[in-house]
């Protein structure tokens, strides 16, 4: 868990709580929490209230969510905040959402597998990411290979 100042947990902060069926659920705080409460007041995406609740002596608060427009980010060293919930929300919309299978962190490429054939291997894609620096376009194994050459040649 992320620790935080109990200030920052203020009405309309989004957060990351653990779920066991969907391993982390968005919410928003919907009443300031003070330092001491024994529960967070969230409500749920869907709509549904819920007390939260947490151990004021252990300080063990959710993690905060990226704001709207980092959803999705080709790079996840661009979030906000960069920890296990976060990273794995804009993976699943870059895949889910926008078909995209690879994702930079920093100079790590980060590749989910479809399970099937995708047409993003073919011979124009190959031209296409030849002689262009790595962050210039979507990210890509091509993308990769295309730096490494440049770097052994020169």
């Amino acid at each position: 868990m992320l620790y935080l100042p109990p200030s920052s947990l203020l009405q309309y902060t989004r957060v990351w709580i653990p779920d066991p069926d969907e391993v982390w659920k968005s919410a928003e705080i919907i009443k300031d929490y003070k330092e001491g409460d024994k529960t967070l007041h969230l409500k749920l995406e869907d709509e549904t209230i819920q007390e939260y609740p947490i151990d004021p002596k252990a300080n063990k608060l959710p993690f905060l969510r990226n704001p709207d427009i980092l959803v999705g980010e080709n790079d996840l060293t661009a979030l906000s905040y960069l920890h296990e919930p976060a990273v794995l929300h804009n993976l699943k919309i870059r895949f889910l959402e926008s078909n995209h299978i690879y994702t930079y962190c920093g100079i790590v490429l980060v590749a989910i597998n479809p399970y099937e054939q995708l047409p993003i291997y073919g011979q124009d894609v190959i031209y296409a990411y030849s002689g262009q620096n790595m962050g210039d376009m979507d990210p890509h194994i091509f993308a990769v290979a295309e730096e490494a050459y440049k770097q052994m040649a020169r």
